[in-house]
């Protein structure tokens, strides 16, 4: 048997080069029958085996731990090994690690001539296992059949009663639902049994009861899930599907393999809070990921090894098929090689955004952990995890919802109803959208100003919109100018003809298409993925029914306008639940617009836009005051907090806030620099706040103060404060009135404390 081995991947960071995707190719084409890694970690280990077994090349797997070393015969040992990396006890058999004596780190001798900074071999052609080990461990590894099976590892999703559960859940609300809403419900109802996801549906219901528990501010809902009828019904999305005509196959049909996703966005400062409280209902675990070295860090690195650059002769992507041809050039090979290899090397660890996995199970005994945060996080990633039939739960923090829980914001009836403030859209049209959820960039007020929206469906259209993809598709100019063809305009007259949505491509395929239900959503994906092979038949169907009803000509053209057209099609489910975010905080802008100023600074900080548009809504911005540290408002004016300007930081106006309210206003400039000299106010912060103008109204003149920071510091103990008085009774006082600030330092000031200037 030809082993080779033993290799150190990637996974172990700063210590090898190998990765696993480059690994079993190379070892495949050396004509190696199996691979044996050695690490002190499972880092590697799923993606290792699943790789291996892809290639038919035998696994073999060494866990490394306080010097010893096992060989995992099983898919037994590697549990047990997991158990002792966890921290738990268990029976493994190890031998002393002196018995390997060097480790493969390098992908290729030139790779490792070139960057050389490990310790460790390159893979070789004809160099196996025997010559990097002892031979009694060559031995024992030749009498062993490893054998590795990684469906054992499946985590289950919490048991919650299966669909019988669901059924009741949902029965107290039968009975108050109209009449034309019972056949949507049966048909989910069959499809959500068929599939048998209803623990997962319960699961996430449980994980939005837990955030009403903990008084959190749940999202009311995105992505497809607000296409459920049923889930509107458990209470996890909030706004009705059969209103706003969405669909439920766009969620969940018959034909989807794998789980829908429901996703939930939460009050971004309470997440850790909900994770937490999730973990005393269930096992929890967030996921793993790694940062890895893209193209912009490789082409650094080499640069950093050979002195040249050839970076402008590569695309994108580094292992893009049209930069292989890079390699037979002698002047480029060197700097291809090193860049090859070195793209999606692992630099960092960290954890994923959103995901986090819940069981009913003891998830230590089967995944790794790393136990270093609150909640453990898996040494996993998520496609490896899924590899195992794991699946995650996003959990997506979002600031908006923070941003409407300091106005006391809660659901009612009414706020899905009562949608229609000429206030809100006034304000929208003319782009005054700063803050206001998903309108915010620069080309979203572009396109406000030239839709003017004047209702939610006008707003929501806006959000699909708002997007490069329909601006540059055309899209939106024949939105804009109402040009679509007749027939179309009455099929979907929401959006004057254009196909904008994806359930309107599903929409089409179904009415002219003769497309089921379930075959339209995987239309839809084909076309806008470009899978070929799944579009082909689909398109056949779709043109030769469709020609019965509007002609063969017309057929083919709608069906190329769908082609470009569903690329950038959005979900409408989406659109829509996300549209309701940016009403309700366009709202309390257009009601209270001087504390949701404030607010919304102290959430995303100031800038110039947002400088310029306060002063369009007719309010006076003022300076930072040092006796307002949080800022302050009333009617038609705003004082900034003291964290917008540059080097004050949240720190430092917190520290201020709490010795105000302990020892009152600051009185003078002395004054201040005495009591904040020991809590962590820095020269630095004082001089930047200077210019800031946050001393305005103690003194006006900054030049002056600045000036004086050092000469107070020298007298700020309180056995000094007769000298203190001394000197600034008289002998400063004379020099003070030689020191002017003039307009231009003002401007200067304000640029380094603002990056512009506010006060002229």
């Amino acid at each position: 048997m030809k082993i080779l081995g033993p290799v150190v991947t990637s996974k172990t960071i700063g210590q090898s080069y190998i990765q696993i995707r480059d690994l079993v190719p190379l070892a495949k084409k050396y004509n190696y029958s199996s691979i044996a890694i050695l690490e002190n970690h499972p880092k590697s280990w799923i993606d290792f085996i699943h790789t291996c077994n892809l290639y038919k090349i035998k696994p073999i797997i060494f866990f490394e731990y306080k010097n010893n070393v096992a060989l995992l015969k099983n898919t037994e040992d590697l549990k047990k090994a997991i158990r002792i990396y966890n921290g738990m006890k268990d029976n493994l058999y190890f031998f002393a690690s002196k018995k390997i004596l060097r480790k493969i780190v390098y992908p290729t001798k030139r790779f490792s001539e070139l960057i050389n900074n490990l310790n460790g071999d390159y893979i070789r052609k004809n160099y196996s296992i025997e010559n990097y080990i002892d031979n009694k461990l060559y031995n024992y590894i030749l009498s062993i059949d490893t054998n590795y099976d990684i469906s054992k590892f499946f985590v289950n999703i919490p048991n919650m009663g299966g669909f019988k559960k669901l059924y009741e859940s949902i029965l107290p609300i039968i009975k108050k639902i109209p009449e034309n809403y019972m056949d949507r419900l049966k048909y989910e109802l069959e499809i959500i049994r068929k599939l048998n996801v209803s623990d997962y549906i319960l699961t996430v219901k449980k994980i939005i009861d837990i955030a009403k528990e903990s008084k959190i501010l749940i999202g009311p809902g995105r992505g497809s899930a607000v296409g459920s009828l049923i889930v509107y019904m458990l209470g996890i999305t909030l706004i009705d599907p059969v209103k706003y005509n969405l669909y439920f196959e766009r969620f969940l049909n018959e034909s989807r393999q794998e789980l829908p996703d429901i996703d939930v966005d939460i009050e971004s400062e309470k997440r850790d809070v909900l994770i937490e409280n999730l973990a005393k209902e269930f096992k929890v675990a967030q996921v793993r990921t790694y940062v890895r070295m893209k193209s912009k860090s490789v082409f650094k690195k080499v640069k950093s090894i050979l002195g040249i650059d050839y970076s402008n002769k590569f695309t994108k992507k580094i292992r893009d098929k049209e930069n292989m041809k890079l390699y037979n050039k002698p002047e480029i090979k060197d700097f291809y090689t090193l860049s090859f290899y070195l793209e999606g090397i692992e630099t960092a660890e960290s954890v994923h955004a959103a995901g986090v996995i819940l069981s009913d199970k003891n998830i230590e005994d089967i995944i790794p952990l790393d136990f270093s945060r609150n909640i453990p996080a898996t040494l996993w990633e998520m496609d490896e995890l899924k590899l195992i039939g794991i699946e995650k739960f996003d959990l997506l923090s979002l600031d908006t919802l923070s941003l409407l829980k300091k106005f006391n914001f809660h659901y009612s009836k009414d706020k899905f109803f009562n949608l229609s403030n000429k206030n809100v859209y006034s304000m929208i049209s003319k782009g005054l959208t700063e803050g206001i959820f998903q309108l915010e960039s620069n080309l979203a007020k572009k396109l406000t100003r030239k839709l003017r929206p004047k209702n939610f469906n006008e707003l929501y259209i806006l959000l699909a919109l708002n997007r490069p993809g329909p601006l540059n598709s055309g899209m939106f100019d024949e939105y804009l100018e109402g040009s679509s063809k007749e027939y179309l305009k009455e099929m979907l007259p929401e959006t004057k003809g254009v196909i904008i949505f994806q359930e309107q491509v599903m929409y089409l395929a179904q009415k002219l298409g003769g497309l089921a239900a379930h075959e339209s959503d995987n239309f839809r994906k084909a076309i806008a993925k470009k899978d070929i092979k799944k579009v082909t038949a689909l398109k056949e169907k779709f043109i030769s029914n469709a020609a019965k009803k509007i002609g063969e000509k017309e057929a083919k053209e709608l069906y190329k306008k769908i082609e470009i057209f569903a690329q950038y099609a959005f979900n409408k489910s989406h659109s829509v639940a996300y549209s309701h975010l940016s009403y309700w905080i366009a709202e309390i802008k257009s009601l209270y617009p001087e504390r949701f100023y404030l607010e919304y600074i102290k959430y995303k900080g100031f800038s110039f836009d947002l400088y310029n548009e306060i002063k369009l809504m007719n309010i006076n911005l003022l300076l930072p005051d040092i006796n307002f540290p949080s800022g302050k408002f009333k009617k038609s004016v705003v004082i900034l907090p003291l964290r917008t300007i540059k080097g004050v930081g949240e720190f430092a106006e917190k520290r201020i806030f709490e010795d105000i309210n302990k020892n009152g206003k600051y009185t003078s400039f002395e004054d201040f620099i005495k009591r904040t000299k020991n809590i962590g106010i820095t020269r630095n912060i004082t001089e930047q706040m200077v210019k800031g103008g946050a001393f305005n109204n103690i003194d006006k003149n900054r030049r002056k103060l600045l000036r004086k920071i050092s000469e107070i510091e020298m007298y700020a103990s309180d056995s000094s404060q007769k000298i203190l008085s001394s000197v600034f009774g008289e002998n400063l006082r004379k020099k003070d009135k030689d020191i002017v600030t003039s307009r231009n330092d003002i401007i200067a000031f304000e640029k380094d404390a603002f990056g512009f200037a506010i006060s002229t």
